[in-house]
């Protein structure tokens, strides 16, 4: 049962629904998830156009997926690591096994990996990371730009991971185990 309303067409405000028909469109269904999400029109349009410019970035699609899949395994969000793997299978961007591997923090490559390594470290020190860590992905090939794009994927999937743990939507995605093997 979920914590919080998750809103129907017909209960939703004007412009609720407005976003609702976009997601719609693209997803060929509103994920529950957004349902409660959308009980702020507000917090749902910022989401979507944060989402929608992050992926348009110079990491790409593919890239900002791996970070939203491992961002939500740190935050322990079941809801979040069941719908994007769902999403990145669906939308061939990785296979089940890149998705797993991504939860884990590793890449299809060094360089992805090392992307992997940073967010991690982003994400658990809040921001804190050493010279260090900052120069590894430098040297990796990451450019400031890119830099800033993980910096802004975390941060999209930090919101949808907190509405989907506070909310809790019942889940509309396959299960998976947080439980990493």
């Amino acid at each position: 049962m979920p914590r919080l309303t998750q809103l129907t067409m017909d209960k939703s405000a004007s412009w609720t629904k407005k976003l609702f028909n976009k997601i719609e469109e693209n997803l060929g269904v509103v994920p529950n998830m957004f349902k409660c999400m959308g009980n702020s029109d507000v917090g749902l349009d910022a989401f979507l156009a944060f989402n929608a410019g992050i992926n348009s970035g110079t990491l790409g699609p593919k890239s900002v997926k791996m970070i939203i899949l491992l961002t939500s395994q740190l935050n322990d969000c079941e809801y979040c690591v069941a719908a994007h793997t769902k999403m990145a299978i669906d939308a061939e961007l990785l296979n089940e096994q890149e998705c797993l591997n991504a939860r884990k923090g590793i890449g299809p490559d060094d360089k992805t990996t090392k992307m992997l390594e940073f967010t991690k470290k982003v994400k658990m020190t809040n921001g804190k990371v050493s010279n260090d860590d900052l120069q590894a992905v430098k040297d990796a090939g990451y450019s400031d730009q890119d830099i800033i794009e993980m910096i802004g994927g975390i941060c999209l999937i930090n919101f949808a991971n907190l509405v989907s743990n506070v909310a809790e939507p019942e889940l509309d995605f396959p299960e998976l185990s947080l439980k990493l093997g």
